[in-house]
């Protein structure tokens, strides 16, 4: 039997998203371009057999992450995952032999690096905080976002913060919280982001469209999924907006994301609540059952055959306020894939492909058939006309395959590419309505505050004495499929939803 995930041995985030438009002007104050002064390269270390992290000889010495005793804050899985065979990618360092790692003189922007894996789309940030940098129990609100000055977009950040993506819109921005205090003695911390592939995005120049990573400090006091509680979360968490300028009460009811990553372990919460939902449905993903969840990536880490991240709907309620505590820079970054126009001395990363694994260009089509049919049902002894409908809901597939974007820097047949199988589509028919002698030929899932029915053809069926009022069922496609090293690693399960149309025929 399948064991749920142990949540003492899985980092715990919550992920709002924001889908109003670009904000260009919003998201442009709050990250500062540098024009004049040329900030320092990033800087190329062995990150698999170094012994520690690149810094001045006058400097503290700092420990890799995975090392023991390094001070990480990291769950054991993550740090066990760093291995360049199992995909991992130095993208980002600001470590280098003139770094002096103390509060006091650690660069503008904070000591980090970044590893990216080519065959998960999972691009990972390890932040190091100095000893002394912040107090105890703050902790690290952080996330992604977009900015342009001339109206460009990417759905390079689609992928985050939700379980059903929609391909018709760009995402500008989500926002993430770990749930870990920040020690006054510092340390390691990791933060990780799933990143959609966007072909149109090796179109662009930076600055004219750039990413920004962000992270501060805010404090809240406690925490409900779909009303579940789920402990004191001493430190951050976020409400919608345009960019990191948060100030004032915490919204209530937010439906966003709750996400956990790390080992799958020993069972952690109790049968029918939301945590154990999510337990269950890791474990499903890692024996290869798509079932219980609408977005995840399993395996891939040849030190742990337990890897996951996975997403799921929720209802978040929140007490407490937000506080404004000591916030780290925004960096502004040049993502891999892009020209720079380098008059503005913004640092190139170390790797020059594009990022994700695959996307969809535009919302997939699902296809609606409906059948009806008289017939007669005995109310009190009389034979009384009702009117049978059967709802049938199917993926295009033409359509479908048409949409998919693959990304040629990962899937081809080089010795640090991969082949993508197994790729199946289901129909997700969200909460639909289950009036008038509802039936359904098709799986009943639960899945965070959802009621869904899937398969690769859906039929709903009702009896209605009159016609049946119109349905405002909402549709999705979920896709799965296994990414498969060419040089022999572990293989990964990516599966991911789409909003999708639906069209009668």
């Amino acid at each position: 039997m399948k064991k749920a995930p142990s949540y003492k041995a899985i980092a715990f985030l919550i992920s709002l998203f924001v889908f109003s438009g670009c904000h260009k002007d919003n998201l442009t104050k709050s990250i500062t371009v540098k024009s004049t002064t040329k900030d320092v390269p990033n800087y190329y270390f062995n990150w698999e057999t170094a012994s520690n992290m690149p810094v001045a000889g006058s400097s503290p010495v700092v420990s890799l992450p995975w090392q023991s005793q390094s001070g990480n804050y990291i769950d054991p899985s993550l740090v066990s995952d760093y291995k360049s065979n199992d995909g991992w990618e130095l993208v980002y360092n600001t470590f280098n032999p003139n770094v002096i790692a103390t509060a006091a003189n650690q660069p503008a922007g904070g000591l980090y690096f970044a590893l990216y894996n080519r065959y998960r789309g999972i691009i990972r940030y390890y932040l190091y905080i100095p000893t002394g940098l912040f107090g105890n129990s703050s902790s690290i609100e952080h996330g992604l976002s977009t900015y342009s000055d001339n109206s460009t977009s990417s759905k390079m950040l689609n992928f985050d913060g939700v379980d059903i993506v929609d391909p018709s819109i760009s995402t500008p921005s989500f926002v993430k919280t770990n749930n870990q205090g920040v020690a006054v003695g510092g340390g390691w911390y990791s933060m990780q982001y799933e990143i959609g592939y966007d072909p149109a995005f090796a179109d662009t120049t930076y600055p004219h469209l750039g990413f920004t990573w962000n992270s501060k400090t805010v404090n809240i006091s406690q925490i409900a999924l779909n009303g579940t509680n789920v402990g004191t979360l001493n430190g951050n968490i976020t409400q919608p907006s345009s960019g990191f300028d948060l100030a004032g009460t915490l919204i209530n009811g937010i439906v966003g994301a709750a996400e956990i990553y790390g080992t799958v372990a020993t069972a952690g919460a109790a049968s029918g609540t939301f945590l154990s939902g999510l337990g269950g449905a890791a474990a499903g993903g890692l024996a290869g059952n798509v079932t219980g969840f609408l977005s995840g990536i399993f395996g891939g880490n040849s030190n742990n055959s337990q890897e996951v991240d996975l997403k799921m709907n929720s209802t978040i309620s929140l007490n407490g306020t937000l506080s404004g505590s000591q916030p780290l820079v925004p960096n502004s970054l040049v993502f891999p894939g892009q020209s720079v126009a380098n008059t503005i001395g913004a640092p190139v990363p170390l790797i020059g492909h594009a990022l994700g694994v695959f996307n969809l260009s535009a919302r997939p089509t699902v296809n609606v058939h409906t059948t009806r049919q008289s017939v007669l049902v005995n109310e009190g002894g009389q034979n009384v006309p009702y009117n049978q409908y059967s709802i049938q809901y199917t993926v295009n597939s033409s359509i479908f395959n048409s949409l998919v974007q693959q990304n040629t820097s990962v899937i081809n047949s080089s010795a640090t590419g991969a082949s993508i199988q197994n790729l199946t589509y289901q129909v997700v028919m969200i909460n639909p309505n289950t009036g008038y002698n509802f039936n359904a030929n098709a799986t009943h899932e639960n899945i965070g505050s959802l009621s869904v029915y899937t398969g690769s053809s859906v039929t709903l069926q009702y009896l209605a004495e009159h016609s049946l009022p119109v349905n405002n069922t909402q549709v999705a496609v979920r896709v799965s499929f296994n990414v498969v090293p060419n040089n022999g690693a572990p293989s990964s399960l990516i599966v991911k939803s789409f909003v999708a149309n639906l069209v009668n025929n």
